[in-house]
This record gives C-alpha cells, structure tokens and sequence, in this order.
C-alpha cells in the first residue's frame, strides 16, 4: 500500500506521467462527439495534451494535440469541430484531419524552396474505439494492444452491449487536493464500502464480495439483495450480471462500475502530487432527464463520501512518522495496482517506446 514519500514527491509524480501514464491506454471519451467529419475531442495522458479526430474517411484518429512549429496547442474545447483543417493560433500552421501538414504560410519566404511538408505532420497516437462507443488512447508504441489490456474483462463487457448506452445529460468534474494514486487506491478497496458508504448497505450483500485482480485490471464484484432488481428486464446477462454490479478498474486510472443498465466511469487526472480531477459520466438506458438526475446525483454523493475521506489521508500521509499496515483481503486489487505503479515507474523507457517521439532525453 502507499506510503508517505510516495504522494508528495515531484520528481517520482514526474516520472509516473512518463513511465506509467504513457505507457497505458486512457480513456479520452466517447463517440457520441465524434459524429461528423472534423468532430474533436481532447484529453491528456499524463501530461502529454492528445486530441482524436472523425477524418472525412470516417477514421477515428490520435494526435498529440501540438503543433510541430512552436508546441502551441490545436484544439481547445473538450469536444467540438475544427472543419476541415486544424490550424494553430501561433503561426497558422494547419493540418489535414488525416493530421498531413498542409499549409504553411509564405513557407518559401520562411523557409526557402523545397521545404518538406511530408516531414512536419502532426504526431500520431493509438487510439481504440471500445464497445462501439468509448475512445481509448496509448502514446507508446510497445503497449499490448487494448484488447489484451482489458482481456480479464473484455468477455464481460462484451455482454453489457454498451454501444447501445447514451451518455447522460451532464458530466461531474471537479479537481480535489488528493495525489491520484490515494485516490487509485481508494477505488480499488473494497474494504472501506461498507463504513464510509453504508447509506448503500441496504442495497448491497457488502458482506459477499468477491475480489479478484489479473493484469492490468481488478474488479469487485458487490452482489445485491434478492429482492432488488437491477435487471431493467434484460435476460441476457448472466446470473451474477443480472444480480449485482461490479467495481472494476482499468489500468492507471479508470474505475468503470457497470450494472445491467448503465455504466459508470470515474477517471482520476494527475494534475500535481497534491491535485487530482475527477471527470465522472454516466451511461445508460435511462429515458428521462429525471431518471437520468438521480444517478447523477447518487454518484456525487459517492464522489463525495470518497473524497472527503481520501483528503483526511491526504493530510496524515505527509507525515515522514507514518507507516502504513498490512493490505486486507479485501485491499488486494488495490495492493496489485500500486505494485504496478511501482514496477512500471522503476522500469526505463526503451529506445523505440515512442517511436516517432524523439525519447532521448526523456526518463
């Protein structure tokens, strides 16, 4: 489990966006913005701005989100649509949706004859369009491929059908004081849900969960009573699936919680050892704004009950007196991905991680 020297320190938070964040798939968001040609949405891994296009083709495409002139950023909002080119606001550079340089202005006056277009596009990212609808994206080129990141869970969410959710009608976002592996860790305790949550005992057996974790994933699964029916009247689902819903966690910072009719996302963004964004959505068959709301609102007060309870250990983990205790077994998923964090983090980049990035100065 963490330690104090493991939240604060800059140098090791640094090293984590590199080693860690940019070695992963992370979860950038969903197709429902990326409808039409130029359609855009934005995100960060680690602390490399990435944006994913709808190219006139109808390819779903990843850029680092900078221009190779001078590293200003192309694309601003969240989602929108740049048209047909993106250009930056520096010097005016702009690129094909396809991420080809196009135009340069008075580029022969600049820069003499002959010069190379070809060389100058945009930096392309991995991205995976998961289910039908979530978009996923990788910086290293050494990354497994999506599908077997996620294999201990891909049979499962296979059956969820989630392609055929819609995202409600608001997004929670909001940056906490929290490191984001306190947060990570937090996620993947099972331990805790029955004290710091227990407005939900009566809508859970918090007694029978079952923990498991393999790879880069974990889950808990938290059966619920007999006489709570979470089907929404599918009968395509298994047993377990029909009858509770699953905690689960996508490597490094993604806690999925899908039930029959929806599926939660809860995504913690590095911002400083000390500051953490959460962006939470909801997706679903819900038919209502007001069905739709009472999620929404059930999610914040979650987000909230954790939050404030991860800032208490916020405070005391600064102690350089402090050791933590022993992981439970129900703190064995979050134990599993803090090993991860630290295998990954002590583990040096390859020379070809980040083929075509130039990595020869990066950790």
């Amino acid at each position: 489990m963490l330690q104090p020297w493991e939240v604060w320190d800059r140098d090791l938070f640094d090293l984590e966006m590199v080693r860690v964040f940019a070695r992963s798939w992370v979860w950038i968001g969903d197709t429902e913005d990326l409808d039409e040609p130029g359609d855009y949405i934005t995100g960060h891994i680690g602390y490399q701005p990435v944006v994913i296009l709808r190219g006139e083709d109808g390819q779903v495409r990843g850029f680092l989100n900078n221009c190779r002139h001078r590293a200003s950023g192309l694309a601003f909002e969240e989602a929108g649509n740049c048209g047909r080119y993106l250009t930056c606001p520096y010097h005016n550079w702009s690129y094909a949706l396809d991420g080809h340089l196009v135009t340069v202005p008075d580029h022969e006056r600049m820069y003499g004859p002959g010069f190379a277009f070809a060389d100058f596009g945009l930096v392309p990212v991995r991205v995976h369009v998961a289910w039908g609808k979530l978009v996923f994206a990788c910086l290293s080129q050494r990354t497994p491929p999506f599908g077997s990141w996620i294999a201990p869970l891909a049979e499962r969410y296979e059956r969820y059908r989630i392609g055929t959710f819609h995202r409600y009608h608001r997004q929670l976002d909001q940056t906490y004081p929290l490191n984001w592996k306190v947060f990570c860790e937090n996620s993947n305790d099972d331990y805790h849900v029955r004290f710091v949550h227990r407005r939900l005992n009566a809508e859970r057996k918090p007694l029978d969960t079952v923990v498991r974790f393999s790879g880069r994933t974990a889950s808990g699964y938290k059966p619920h009573p007999d006489h709570d029916d979470i089907s929404g009247g599918r009968a395509d689902l298994t047993d377990a699936d029909l009858h509770g819903h699953y905690a689960d966690f996508i490597y490094p910072n993604l806690t999925p919680l899908p039930y029959p009719t929806q599926l939660i996302l809860v995504r913690a963004d590095p911002v400083a050892p000390d500051r953490t964004r959460l962006l939470s959505r909801i997706y679903g068959l819900a038919s209502t704004v007001a069905e739709e709301e009472k999620e929404l609102q059930s999610l914040e007060t979650t987000n909230a009950e954790d939050t404030a309870m991860v800032t208490v250990l916020m405070g005391n983990l600064r102690s350089p007196f402090y050791r933590v205790g022993p992981a439970s077994a129900w703190e064995g998923r979050a134990a599993h991905i803090m090993k991860l964090i630290r295998e990954d983090t002590a583990t040096p980049l390859a020379p070809d991680e980040f083929t075509p990035i130039d990595t020869r100065s990066t950790p």
